[in-house]
């Protein structure tokens, strides 16, 4: 007999809890990687930390897939898109595997790209389950991975014209990394490239690789030892104390038994040997509204002429709002110090309210013990509608993507730049909100601000995933985001800014995507008899919700703003197989697209 709990939760929101009598949710993952929202666990790891984890519980076999108990094909809608821009990916390395008694592997999902650009060099990094393969297990029943390599680059040496695609090899060569793509240059055209990875003994790491020429990767280097690690970011430039020497620096969630800390690696010598240390390991909080022990989404960037290096990151409460804090280094990351936003209200100077984007949803529920499953619960974007069938009662939608809260920053002569994503409702993961990007500025070094504003378009329920970056010509400030239309399809839009951030104008507004795209199915429910809360990427190796990624970028640099986003134009057509839900179907997957927008 089903068991049926009812609550509110703070955004009036009421929310029925069907429990199957005797299960119970748990949390399967030690340390912990989920934050409480509002008495929801709320999954903080990336796509490739929850694939790394779940391989490696699971003790690096895929065992056979189990039939599933529903009855007919999921009828997910037949999309097909053409239209401009340039696909910086090879499809070519997309592929599909197909073993008995499994669902198909179907490989092609490329996005969270990150863009940098030198000269007529231009590097764009993904994510990209093309470097997944997977071969029968030689030790017993199952599949084995023989080759993950999720980090892959598209480069261009003919100032975008034509790309190169290619993966990042891993330390030692090793055929083994796990995305979470980040790419900066220093002031001579050396690349940079960190990276979730394994040191050669297998543990886990935050990675670097570097090139001259963007083309040509040396092996990693390990930056930092911690397998823990997830959300790395990486930012070059100059050493505060010696201007002619570029410093490289990365920091990263390190989820550990008591929450969520701040690591901070820096290379003084191009990447060659690494320092490292928590810089930030904050504290639990008897008030739920106050920031508690989980952070994560830090995105470093440095003053190209002061050496100035900025750290901002989201730290998270247990109620409906949460922040944005920033750390400030003057000495190259020795000394840390907060950057302060005095707005009134907050429970410190230091901290800028934010209410995450999107809504609240179930993105499948993993089999743990008998009757025992742990939660996969998002912040979503989706389209479609509801299909049912949760664990939570929270709502459940085939073609969704995951949104997080990464701040956008660049900084330039004194002169800090933020961007983020914030949800209109006052309450978390509320399905009746939408969402906006706001902008600010500092001249002082992030000591005082402008007013926030808001850049993005108007007219749109959805605007997430900012990136920013500033032209040479410091009154030129330009803001990516992904832009969500009322009938579910999205496009790539810029912001743009002629007076450093004072005004954006609608007319200055351009839409860099050259056509709209709809979100794949990333959530296809699955219910098996031991598990009727399953659901399934149609990549399968990739997490549920998991679609255009976590971020996109754009880069100015030669007069230009170089974009690079995750896009859905193309589709594919699943293998026809018994135990797919999908079988046969033609639908949208992710690729990489590029756009180059002169900054005038």
């Amino acid at each position: 007999m089903n068991k049926e709990i009812r609550f509110v939760l703070r955004c009036g929101l009421a929310v029925s809890l069907a429990l199957i009598a005797s299960s119970t949710v748990v949390s399967a993952q030690v340390p912990p990687t989920t934050v409480t929202k509002l008495g929801f666990e709320l999954e903080l790891r990336s796509d490739t930390k929850i694939f790394v984890d779940e391989i490696n519980s699971a003790g690096k076999v895929i065992p056979l897939d189990e039939p599933t108990t529903a009855i007919g094909l999921l009828g997910v809608p037949q999309i097909h898109f053409k239209g401009g821009n340039l696909q910086a990916n090879d499809p070519l390395l997309d592929n599909i595997q197909i073993f008995p008694g499994f669902r198909p592997f179907v490989h092609f999902t490329q996005s969270e790209t990150s863009v940098a650009a030198f000269g007529r060099t231009i590097v764009a990094t993904y994510n990209n389950s093309a470097g997944l393969h997977l071969v029968p297990n030689p030790n017993g029943p199952g599949l084995v991975f023989d080759r993950i390599q999720i980090s892959g680059f598209s480069t261009s040496t003919d100032g975008g014209k034509t790309f190169i695609s290619g993966y990042f090899p891993g330390v030692g060569g090793i055929p083994f990394s796990f995305g979470d793509p980040s790419v900066d240059v220093d002031r001579h055209g050396n690349f940079f490239f960190a990276q979730l990875g394994q040191d050669a003994d297998g543990n886990g790491a935050i990675t670097v690789n570097s090139s001259a020429d963007g083309l040509h990767w040396n092996n990693a280097a390990v930056a930092a030892l911690d397998d823990g690690s997830d959300k790395e970011w990486l930012a070059v430039g100059p050493d505060p104390f010696r201007n002619s020497q570029d410093n490289v620096y990365v920091t990263w969630t390190s989820f550990q038994a008591t929450g969520q800390k701040l690591g901070f690696a820096r290379s003084t010598d191009g990447g060659v040997t690494w320092t490292s240390k928590i810089i930030f390991d904050p504290p639990a909080d008897n008030d739920p509204a106050h920031p508690q022990n989980s952070l994560s989404f830090s995105n470093p960037v440095v003053d190209r002429f002061t050496g100035r290096l900025y750290v901002p990151f989201a730290h998270f409460s247990n109620s409906d709002t949460d922040f944005i804090q920033m750390l400030i280094s003057d000495d190259a990351g020795a000394t840390f110090r907060f950057a302060t936003f005095n707005v009134p209200g907050a429970p410190d100077t230091t901290l800028l309210p934010i209410v995450q984007p999107g809504e609240l949803t179930e993105c499948g529920a993993t089999l743990v013990a008998p009757k025992r499953f742990a939660l996969n619960l998002r912040l979503t974007l989706h389209a479609g509608t509801d299909v049912g069938g949760s664990l939570t009662g929270l709502r459940r939608f085939v073609n969704a993507t995951r949104l997080i809260a990464q701040p956008a920053i660049a900084a330039r002569n004194g002169v800090v730049y933020l961007a983020w994503n914030t949800s209109t409702s006052p309450f978390f993961g509320d399905p009746n909100g939408t969402s906006k990007i706001m902008f600010m500025r500092s001249d002082d070094g992030a000591t005082t601000w402008t007013a926030p504003t808001q850049v993005s378009s108007l007219g749109d329920p959805h605007h997430v995933h900012p990136s920013l970056s500033v032209s040479d010509n410091p009154e030129s400030v330009h803001v990516s985001y992904y832009t969500q239309h009322d009938d579910g399809t999205l496009d790539l839009d810029m912001a743009n800014s002629h007076d450093r951030g004072n005004t954006f104008l609608a007319d200055r507004t351009v839409r860099v995507s050259s056509m709209p795209f709809a979100l794949p199915p990333t959530n296809i429910p699955i219910p098996t008899a031991s598990n009727p809360f399953g659901t399934t990427n149609y990549d399968r190796n990739i997490a549920q919700c998991y679609a255009l990624g976590e971020y996109q970028s754009n880069r100015s640099a030669n007069g230009n703003v170089y974009v690079s986003w995750g896009d859905t134009r193309n589709t594919v057509t699943q293998p026809v197989n018994a135990l797919d839900r999908i079988s046969g179907l033609k639908h949208p997957q992710e690729d990489v697209f590029f756009q180059i927008v002169k900054a005038q």
